[in-house]
């Protein structure tokens, strides 16, 4: 899954997602994460909204790669 959502490839690449072992909203939301539609300050900004566009943790831009990858305290979790 993390090798997924790193490598954000086409369409098929995330059918996998349905067959984990999982509860359905865990899978659900996976696959908003791979497909980019969680609200992020990036996503809300391309959506005419006002405000800072800064990861609160780190100061950095917020997109979701950056929110549960690449972000210092997505790393720690």
């Amino acid at each position: 899954m993390y090798l997924d959502l790193i490598d954000s490839g086409p369409l098929s690449r995330s059918l996998h997602i349905w067959k984990i072992k999982v509860p359905l909203r865990i899978k659900i939301f996976m696959w908003f994460v791979h497909k980019e539609v969680i609200l992020t300050k990036d996503n809300l900004m391309k959506r005419n909204w006002v405000g800072n566009s800064r990861c609160c943790f780190c100061d950095q831009n917020e997109m979701i790669k950056h929110l549960f990858l690449e972000c210092p305290l997505a790393k720690l979790l």
